[in-house]
């Protein structure tokens, strides 16, 4: 049995960072010698801020790096986020990448977010931190002002954008001035992440969903190209009370409500959740939400092997490896248990369901993992 007491803290990304580090060690060979202490990593961080950073942002990196080298705060604000990425010299923006989805268990850098286009282009054209931040100060006003969601609904927007307008057309700091200063551009952008958004509701038909107000029928498109009737309250159900499709047994609405408070990333209040649904509030959606949704959708059947929903949950390498491409697929960071205490449970159960089922076919260990967690997490709720 799980010390469920042991899920019930907050992890930090500090580990991430001295991770991070230390797979790249030939980039900062020449100011921190190998192996070094978390107090080394510390000094060699402040100094580099300190030479980046105007002298207010550098008291704030200060201090949040610090706090969390102490154990005194377990994440980071975005602006540190950002200037973290400058502090580690980072040379692109696909190394931002890898930092933010690999080791720091943050959401990609989305083109979608204006404020995050031009952090994603200026890493790309290794503009310095003065500069970028001159041009974000620039268009503050509009990266303020932009609305909650997209204008449209489509998918792959976001990946156009980066390959076709980030990495194609915009190479100088002239030519992401000129984008910016082109105000047909400025209706790409908003405040929620597309891609993240239509990987959680795929299965909802977009046009109802957007229109819809609380009390109204949503409809869910099968695996038929069909569409059925559901409430949004049945389909918040069917996601945070993990109800197994063959079981009526769900985490119910007060344990749902106390699980906010222990996994606040991950699971929401019902009022919460509509506003989400009909994106009338800006809200990111975690790895761990996704997560949720992802257990019960992975296909089982080896017939099912040529579509990329297919696990074999009795092999924990392939259920890993498939988990963690569908993540990074969908901009999600990988699992990371040394920083999220909910992807640290949720491996736990698979290896203790694993361990005790192991001779079991592949769609009954998804039933019977899907059963343990659910137990967990009402244990979880009423410790």
């Amino acid at each position: 049995m799980l010390n469920i007491l042991d899920y019930c803290t907050s992890g930090t990304i500090w580990s991430g960072i001295i991770s991070y580090v230390q797979n790249h060690m030939k980039e900062y060979q020449h100011i921190l010698a190998y192996p070094f202490t978390d107090d080394d990593l510390l000094n060699m961080l402040k100094k580099n801020a300190k030479s980046i950073l105007p002298t207010n942002e550098y008291d704030s990196f200060r201090k949040a790096i610090t706090a969390l080298r102490k154990g005194s705060a377990s994440s980071l604000k975005k602006e540190n986020l950002y200037r973290l990425c400058y502090v580690l010299a980072l040379k692109s923006d696909t190394q931002a990448q890898d930092l933010f989805l690999n080791y720091l268990h943050q959401n990609e850098l989305s083109p979608r977010s204006l404020d995050e286009f031009i952090l994603i282009t200026c890493l790309k054209l290794q503009v310095s931190w003065e500069e970028m931040s001159k041009i974000r100060k620039t268009y503050q006003i509009q990266i303020s002002s932009q609305p909650i969601s997209p204008g449209t609904l489509n998918e792959d927007d976001t990946v156009k954008m980066y390959y076709t307008v980030i990495h194609e057309q915009l190479h100088t700091c002239k030519d992401l001035i000129q984008f910016l200063d082109d105000s047909e551009n400025m209706s790409f952008f908003a405040k929620t992440r597309n891609t993240q958004y239509l990987a959680l509701f795929d299965d909802v038909e977009l046009e109802l969903l957007y229109n819809a107000d609380q009390e109204q029928i949503i409809r869910l498109v099968t695996d038929y190209g069909s569409s059925e009737k559901e409430t949004i309250l049945e389909y918040y159900h069917s996601l945070f009370g993990l109800q197994d499709d063959n079981s009526k047994d769900c985490l119910s609405d007060q344990e749902i409500a106390l699980l906010c408070n222990r996994f606040d990333h991950v699971f929401m209040t019902y009022d919460n959740f509509c506003l989400l649904v009909q994106r009338k509030r800006p809200m990111d959606i975690s790895s761990g939400m996704f997560m949720l949704n992802l257990l019960k959708k992975l296909l089982t059947e080896e017939t099912d092997s040529v579509n990329d929903f297919y696990a074999n949950f009795l092999d924990p390498d392939e259920f890993i490896g498939v988990c963690n491409d569908i993540l990074i697929y969908f901009g999600f960071p990988v699992l990371n248990p040394a920083c999220d205490n909910f992807d640290r449970l949720l491996l736990d159960v698979y290896r203790e369901t694993l361990g005790d089922n192991f001779f079991v076919s592949n769609s009954q260990f998804q039933r019977l993992y899907i059963q343990n967690l659910r137990n967990y997490m009402k244990q979880i709720a009423k410790a």
